[in-house]
């Protein structure tokens, strides 16, 4: 792909939220040094250089009223979606009922306030240097047992150039072990070409999709490629209260 080539190319990050959760509700509200775990998430996507625009996927009257308090573009999308990927794929139906046209979105999780917009850049460029990929997405190296051990930690197993091969809560590579080899943990960070990410969300979750409770073995049921940036920081997802507190630490100290 040439250069005029990719700068033809509009990309627009779509950061789903809801307010209901199951661990830790409203946490996409909850006040991280002064500020809704959100907006911060919402700042570092809006620093990332390769999108044209950023918009939030709202779930919630609350979630809309705080959004654009803080400045936000906000799209409601109040009705029930099984997944952060239906939501934003209405969002973008709305968009494109009003004219606008986008050929990569960029699924951004509100609850990761410590994401490295360069994170989001590299991900983007990947999938617009490989006209082969449907999505990329990203991952970062696995360094303890714990970790990988760990059934909420997603790992993903990738060929030589990069390619993801599959997706698991289980432990794998089998006998990975922290002095030797490597192993990655996926970040749920996706840029979708449009045409894919309309297609994904029209489909029946897949049987393995279900076993695993991984929606992005769905892609790979159905023969897209999946193509992983490999980073060395991975931020901190907040599920929890104590996630929350792990933040508030790892910014102090910043």
């Amino acid at each position: 792909m040439n250069e005029a080539e990719k700068q033809s190319d509009k990309v627009i990050g779509l950061i789903p939220a809801r307010y209901a959760s199951t661990r830790f509700p409203g946490k996409l509200l909850a006040d991280l040094n002064g500020k809704p775990v959100l907006q911060w998430t919402w700042e570092k996507a809006c620093e990332a250089e390769s999108l044209d625009r950023v918009i939030i996927a709202s779930g919630d009257e609350k979630i809309t009223v705080a959004a654009r308090d803080f400045g936000a573009e906000v799209i409601d999308v109040f009705e029930d979606c099984a997944s952060g990927s239906d939501r934003i794929a209405r969002a973008l139906h709305q968009l494109e009922d009003d004219g606008e046209r986008f050929d990569i979105v960029v699924n951004i999780q509100g609850d990761e306030p410590l994401l490295d917009p360069a994170t989001i850049d590299k991900v983007v460029e990947r999938l617009l240097s490989d006209p082969e990929a449907g999505v990329a997405t990203s991952a970062t190296p696995i360094r303890t047992e714990g970790e990988y051990r760990d059934s909420s930690v997603v790992k993903v197993v990738m060929d030589k150039s990069g390619r993801s091969l599959y997706f698991s809560r289980s432990p794998i590579p089998h006998g990975w072990n922290s002095r030797e080899g490597v192993a990655y943990c996926h970040i749920g960070l996706y840029a979708f070409r449009r045409d894919v990410l309309i297609d994904f969300t029209n489909r029946l979750p897949c049987e393995i999709e279900k076993a695993e409770r991984l929606e992005q073995l769905r892609l790979l049921h159905h023969g897209i490629e999946v193509v992983v940036v490999a980073v060395e920081e991975s931020g901190i997802g907040i599920d929890t209260e104590e996630d929350l507190e792990m933040v508030k630490i790892t910014l102090s100290r910043r």
